[in-house]
């Protein structure tokens, strides 16, 4: 408006003479890219959609053909959530349909597919294109982010931030084990699931490797197909009760919600969401499980040791095998309904130990016993060691895929040093190992949100986290982390495959700790880099001296 404009700015600099002219608060237009549009990415598009980031134009680029990340991927049999499904949806779509406890993968995915067309976030999602590097050009501020689509079609966008939501169960991997191309049978990976692969095994002899999640997923939904499954199992292991059991079937079982049930539910939302948060609290309560010298972590094993002695009663010999001395936690828990039942079948085989190789007609052990199977079925997860899947050049050259590669730093699992404008969900450091991930999702697009409106509104182009900042979080992170039960003597994916290696997977802390962190960002531990060169010029961004809400011409703003 006239006579608002800062005149003694306007021979000084052209941009703050600019703002000078706005109100405080004006969003000025950034534009995001964002890599992954699995529950992560749907987040951030909610957030642009819905109007809460304003002025940001968004890209959400997705490799596969539609939405869902590791739902859209994960088809093996038996794929579900193990935890109340109820907890595992937007805070935002809520979805009282579920036909059951925990969820199937089927309706996950479905769930996904109808959360992006009613909320319209489509719109700002590129499907069937992959991000395959990322740049950071500082002299303009800017990243420069290559894609390449399906057909081979490669392309350069930039934008003033990038979002890495790729999350960590995505980059799979074959077995290190010896001779895989000379099996002349079928194998498959659990992460790839081929569609009709299932049918395929009717009346015949596979193996089984693995019995982390996944593993104990599969066994018990191919048993009836099979004629004889030899499961390969080189890790003793927990299989504990299912997460927050109490509101589950009898023994844990999973609980089928009844029409009428769901209908009730869908008439009475604050029902719903009383019920909804009841489950939630009770997940929440049980994070002193993870301390491997609590009460709680006593009494857990107590409970886990009677009931896998008790389902393995068929075949007890199998109890001193499978049980395992370590904390538990310690590998990610597997609730595993059905799965020590599966193992007392007479269709079922057990192999302890390693694999020495693969062999033309199946699988050869340590001991050197060969075991003909027809199909192999690799249930042996993902590579979780943080490094980005391609090079990300950040400031003075610094590309994370290397340096990750040797030292991983993160600062509460969404920043890393040198890396300005770059955010990331799942980094090392998120609480993977307790809770819904999808509510923390939620936080991290909350917390992520407020980074872009002060860069939008306080006249920045850059924030970087300060170099220590990162190295010390991570200090904290490996200190705090040796009191619980992931420290334990064991392999497990918080340590990336290994026996003894460090934990940078987990948050040192509860989950509701870490949305108490997210809550109230600490700007401190950040640089950011104006706008305007002189640095005199820093409270620019405070413009005519009037507020957004005082010079909305709708006269719709409650100035009270």
């Amino acid at each position: 408006m006239p006579g608002e404009a800062t005149e003694a700015y306007k021979s000084v600099d052209e941009l703050a003479y600019t703002i000078s002219r706005l109100p405080m608060g004006t969003r000025r237009p950034v534009k995001v890219i964002c890599a992954g549009a699995g529950f992560s990415g749907l987040s951030l598009a909610k957030e642009v959609e819905s109007g809460r980031l304003p002025n940001v134009s968004l890209v959400v680029y997705e490799k596969n053909s539609s939405v869902g990340g590791t739902w859209f991927e994960n088809r093996y049999p038996g794929c579900a959530c193990d935890i109340p499904i109820h907890n595992y949806q937007f805070s935002w779509a809520p979805c009282p349909d579920f036909p059951s406890y925990y969820g199937a993968r089927d309706d996950i995915q479905d769930y996904i597919e109808r959360v992006a067309d009613h909320h319209s976030l489509r719109k700002h999602i590129k499907t069937s294109h992959k991000v395959v590097g990322a740049k950071w050009i500082d002299e303009r501020q800017v990243w420069q982010i290559s894609v390449v689509a399906t057909d081979g079609t490669p392309r350069i966008e930039e934008c003033d931030i990038f979002i890495n939501a790729t999350g960590c169960f995505n980059d799979w991997k074959w077995p290190d084990i010896p001779g895989r191309d000379t099996f002349c049978g079928r194998m498959l990976h659990s992460a790839v699931w081929p569609k009709n692969a299932q049918s395929s095994l009717t009346g015949k002899t596979v193996a089984l490797i693995g019995n982390g999640s996944t593993g104990v997923q599969i066994l018990p939904a191919i048993l009836d197909d099979v004629a004889k499954v030899y499961v390969f199992i080189r890790s003793k292991t927990w299989i504990t009760a299912p997460f927050v059991q109490k509101f589950a079937g009898p023994g844990g079982a999973n609980l089928y919600f009844s029409e009428e049930q769901r209908q009730r539910w869908a008439e009475n939302p604050e029902e719903y969401l009383a019920y909804r948060k009841e489950v939630e609290s009770e997940l929440n309560s049980r994070f002193r499980l993870y301390l491997k010298d609590s009460e709680d972590q006593k009494l857990a094993r107590e409970f886990s040791i009677n009931q896998m002695k008790e389902k393995l009663s068929g075949k007890p010999d199998i109890v001193d095998n499978l049980l395992p001395d370590f904390a538990i936690g310690c590998r990610r828990s597997t609730p595993g309904n059905g799965y020590l039942e599966a193992l007392c079948s007479s269709k079922v085989e057990v192999v302890w130990g390693e694999i020495d190789s693969f062999v033309t007609d199946g699988i050869k052990s340590a001991s050197g016993i060969i075991y003909p199977v027809e199909t192999i079925i690799c249930a042996t997860g993902f590579n979780m060691s943080f490094c980005p899947r391609y090079s990300i050049q950040g400031r003075h050259g610094i590309d994370l895929q290397k340096k990750w590669a040797q030292n991983p730093e993160c600062y509460l699992s969404v920043f890393a040093a040198d890396m300005p404008n770059y955010f990331m969900y799942l980094g090392p450091g998120s609480p993977l190992g307790h809770g819904s991930v999808v509510s923390s999702l939620e936080q991290v697009t909350e917390y992520i949100a407020k980074f872009i409106t002060k860069l939008q509104t306080q006249n920045y182009s850059s924030v970087v986290p300060k170099a220590h900042i990162p190295r010390a979080y991570k200090r904290q992170t490996l200190a705090w982390v040796e009191k619980t039960a992931w420290t334990s003597h064991c392999v497990s994916t918080y340590k990336n495959g290994r026996l003894d290696g460090p934990v940078i997977a987990l948050h040192p802390g509860s989950r509701l700790q870490f949305f108490e962190l997210l809550s109230n960002p600490r700007w401190e531990d950040f640089e950011w880099t104006s706008l305007c060169d002189d640095p005199d010029l820093g409270f620019a961004w405070m413009a005519n001296g009037f507020t957004v809400d005082e010079c909305d011409s709708s006269c719709m703003k409650d100035l009270t």
